[in-house]
């Protein structure tokens, strides 16, 4: 939980202090660069496979500022990562990254329990961290100046998700999640936020190694719910869909946004039917921003984007914005830019940040699993937030 997160980031800072590494050097350096005003600017992206589409909408928007004359007349550098799912596999990759001292800012992390301690690195460095992937609050708790969130957080997301299913009838709730920190800690956040609209009606965790969920579903069955909330990894989630359907448990599942994958929809097939998950991207958003973007990433890559591709791609667009308005990278200035700019607005959606690093007032969009495809709800912005 909290307390576990914070820890880590303890030993991380403890590490900082120990370690021979010099980031503090690495930061003047990179200020000193910053302030040459000269040569390229280098960011640097985390991919988890060859095949990333978050890697692809990234590169794109790198392709397309370069196609434009750079940034500030300086060519936009990109260095692609590996991604770790362990903070102690992905600490020398970290290091040689903020040992760069041209890296400017650093897009990726899908592991919290990476992320996290990754950013107090970052910031000890220097380097603009935008973090894609992790809604876990305690990310932008720490105080920290250079670490920013591209989703809103599970505190936002659990109430959307709850304005959602009251906008749908749901009154009584079963809640099931996996004993893993993220999945724990955001069915905790989803509990806190339902109490006072919804009846819980039945309670129960499992581990994520699970093969047979039917003694739980056998209870849960008894229970008279309306819509199962569900937190956990894709493959498990799709087997517990699979079994509930098996035992005639059809009403409703509303998942976290590990479910909002290929994978859940081919592993789960026609079970997957009636789940409902939350999504920071609306591939049919009529708006000229997406539609552009949506006609040069098929044109790229022969497919259509998804959540990953939108936010990788507004990483950069975002960072480029950021860029040009400062009319420099010294880090400093970069961040307070971010900070306290006016709105911007990507094919995501709009990005305002607060003095902690969270983004404000962004929703989620929510789609069904219908005859194994996903379709987007006409209520896709629950406005009680």
């Amino acid at each position: 939980m909290i307390l576990r997160s914070s820890f880590l980031l303890i030993i991380t800072c403890c590490l900082l202090t120990a370690c021979n590494v010099d980031y503090e050097k690495m930061a003047s350096q990179r200020v000193k660069y910053a302030q040459k005003n000269q040569g390229e600017i280098v960011i640097v992206a985390l991919q988890g496979s060859a095949d990333s589409r978050y890697i692809k909408g990234v590169m794109l928007a790198v392709e397309e500022i370069n196609q434009q004359k750079g940034l500030l007349g300086r060519p936009l550098k990109l260095l692609v990562e590996q991604d770790s799912p362990d903070f102690m596999t992905a600490r020398p990759t970290i290091r040689r990254i903020v040992s760069n001292t041209k890296v400017s800012a650093v897009m990726g992390h899908r592991n919290t329990m990476v992320a996290l301690p990754a950013s107090a690195i970052y910031e000890k460095s220097q380097v603009l961290f935008f973090s894609p992937f992790v809604s876990e609050e305690e990310l932008t708790s720490h105080g920290f100046g250079y670490t920013f969130r591209m989703l809103a957080d599970n505190k936002q997301l659990a109430k959307q998700m709850c304005s959602l299913g009251k906008a749908l009838g749901f009154k009584k709730i079963a809640v099931l999640y996996a004993r893993a920190d993220e999945h724990r800690k955001f069915a905790l956040r989803l509990k806190e936020v339902a109490r006072n609209d919804f009846e819980l009606v039945f309670n129960h965790t499992f581990l994520d190694e699970t093969l047979d969920f039917r003694s739980i579903l056998s209870v849960l069955k008894q229970k008279d719910a309306d819509v199962i909330f569900l937190s956990g990894e894709t493959k498990t989630a799709s087997r517990l869909s699979k079994q509930a359907r098996e035992m005639g448990v059809t009403i409703p599942i509303m998942g976290s946004r590990n479910l909002d994958s290929e994978i859940f929809k081919t592993s789960a097939g026609v079970a997957g039917n009636k789940t409902i998950i939350p999504t920071p991207y609306n591939v049919q958003a009529k708006n000229p921003v997406n539609q552009v973007f949506i006609a040069n990433y098929q044109k790229k890559y022969n497919q259509l984007p998804d959540a990953d591709a939108a936010l990788g791609y507004d990483s950069v667009m975002l960072f480029a914005d950021k860029v040009e308005r400062a009319r420099s990278t010294e880090p400093a200035l970069l961040a307070s830019i971010v900070h306290f700019s006016p709105p911007w607005t990507g094919v995501s959606g709009m990005y305002r940040f607060n003095k902690e690093g969270n983004i404000q007032e962004k929703p989620y969009f929510f789609q069904r699993l219908n005859n194994e495809n996903w379709q987007m709800l006409s209520a896709t912005s629950p406005k009680e937030y």
